[in-house]
């Protein structure tokens, strides 16, 4: 049973969750015409009708605009990989927790190149991605300690896990130079298939 109070909640979450999405979209759209850096905050709030300090109630910053909407670095990508069957190696699974990109690519490829061409052209959005990889990394780590608690080895997953996001990277900066004509998921499979760890390795079972 709903209690009215939790019931509340439930509203304003989602009431929030809206109004978050469509200032990401507003903020996205000048982003992509005028370019990151060159938009400012007071832009934003203008054309999402807020005032500067509800703008940083929703966003600490303008480059978690840009970073939230990459679903690779939320918190999805590691519910994906815990959510994979128990006797599915771990590299198997890692490959698979790159589903969510996969299909928002998939959902809009000009969109989805714009908005890495956004971070390569960016110093500023370029190292706060990089620093959300990390934690993206670290957090797949430790969802690969969840997975496989009896590995008592402590440098093989954040190796493997490293080589998975290295893959991710790799793959997803020469699918962003073919313009989007190659498959993003062909080229994970790929880069994927060329790293896979020896049998002997393999403690993902």
């Amino acid at each position: 049973m709903i209690t009215p109070g939790g019931a509340g909640e439930s509203l304003q979450r989602r009431m929030k969750d809206r109004m978050l999405s469509e200032v990401a979209e507003m903020a996205t759209q000048l982003f992509l015409a005028k370019g990151f850096d060159e938009t400012t905050v007071d832009e934003i709030c203008a054309a999402a009708g807020l005032s500067r300090r509800s703008f940083f109630r929703y966003f600490k910053t303008k480059e978690d605009i840009v970073i939230s909407q990459l679903p690779v670095l939320s918190d999805i990508g590691c519910e994906v990989f815990l959510s994979r069957p128990p006797d599915e190696d771990v590299w198997t699974a890692l490959r698979h927790s790159l589903t969510p990109f996969v299909e928002w690519v998939d959902e809009d490829h000009a969109r989805a190149l714009a908005f890495l061409a956004l971070i390569e052209k960016s110093p500023t959005l370029r190292f706060r991605y990089l620093d959300r990889v990390d934690r993206w990394q670290a957090g797949l780590v430790a969802a690969a300690r969840t997975r496989l608690a009896h590995s008592g080895n402590e440098l093989y997953l954040p190796v493997i896990v490293a080589a998975a996001t290295g893959a991710y990277r790799a793959a997803g900066k020469i699918w962003a130079q073919s313009g989007g004509g190659d498959s993003i998921s062909a080229l994970f499979d790929e880069a994927f298939a060329a790293l896979a760890p020896a049998p002997y390795l393999d403690r993902g079972r």
